[in-house]
């Protein structure tokens, strides 16, 4: 099994939970998964920052946190996945909610207080760490999500 990570915007990911069918993932290349320890651990956080990374914008035009699902997916899922940054390869694969291992978001608070002017918020996601939940959370997350679209300053 291979640990890849789903960027979602909070709120899709709050109506669409549980997942269901193929979601682009990001994974640790496959040099980067002979890692052992904190090497590998690394490579994963990498993978995890990419999917963030990837998702920043549609998250502030959404006015919605990001969400990155950390889920393993079968060695086999990301066979041919195209490297996009180094050591990062992104895919598409299966989310079994069953194999999702945790769930990161933004900062409730820090995001709605995140600059008006879209490139400084940009930046400023760029700049911020996402907040860890175990998948027995998931469900109170999903709450939490659901609950924050009452207040949507990025609205298009």
């Amino acid at each position: 099994m291979i640990r890849a990570y789903a960027p979602l915007v909070g709120r899709t990911f709050a109506s669409a939970w549980p997942l269901s069918g193929p979601h682009t993932v990001f994974a640790p290349s496959p040099q980067e998964r002979r890692l052992t320890g904190d090497d590998l651990e690394l490579a994963e956080y990498r993978a995890m920052s990419a999917a963030a990374a990837s998702i920043a914008d549609d998250a502030v035009t959404a006015g919605s946190p990001r969400a990155v699902v950390a889920v393993d997916v079968p060695d086999t899922a990301l066979t041919g996945a195209a490297e996009v940054v180094a050591g990062v390869v992104m895919g598409a694969a299966e989310v079994d909610p069953r194999l999702v291992a945790s769930v990161h978001i933004d900062d409730p608070e820090g995001f709605a207080g995140l600059p008006e002017d879209r490139d400084d918020a940009l930046a400023a996601l760029a700049g911020s760490d996402l907040l860890w939940f175990d998948s027995a959370e998931v469900d109170q997350l999903v709450e939490l999500l659901a609950q924050l679209g009452a207040d949507d300053r990025f609205e298009s």
